[in-house]
């Protein structure tokens, strides 16, 4: 699938509008403030929110096996970034559960717009 499609999908099934995500999407990311990964049928957009630091926001249509095998490829490109910390707002329990099964070492967020972190 391409990465609007993913985003698209997975919007939809959250019950977000898929047409305003992806528009703000493609803004940021022809502004240089937004970058778009892609690793099977998963999409992780990073939102540059300053000083080193970027929101993660992740959209999906793979099963388990194959979103966690991608959020290993994220992380391993992630880490190659001069980054020195990630966040987000996980509306899933699963998915802090997902990093830290995969060696993401997840944190309570020092920022209140965002439910956890991790150093990269």
């Amino acid at each position: 699938m391409k990465p609007s499609e993913i985003i698209a999908a997975d919007a939809e099934q959250r019950g977000l509008d898929p047409n305003a995500i992806l528009s703000v999407i493609y803004k940021m990311v022809q502004e240089k403030n937004g970058k778009l990964m892609q690793s099977g049928n998963s999409v992780l957009f990073l939102e540059d929110i300053g000083e080193k630091n970027v929101a993660l926001h992740l959209f999906t249509e793979d099963k388990p096996l194959a979103l966690a095998k991608a959020v290993v490829v994220f992380m391993q490109q992630i880490r190659g970034m001069d980054l020195d910390a990630v966040y987000g707002n996980a509306d899933n329990q699963q998915i802090i559960q997902l990093l830290t099964s995969v060696g993401v070492p997840v944190q309570q967020s020092d920022k209140p717009e965002y439910n956890w972190m991790a150093m990269v």
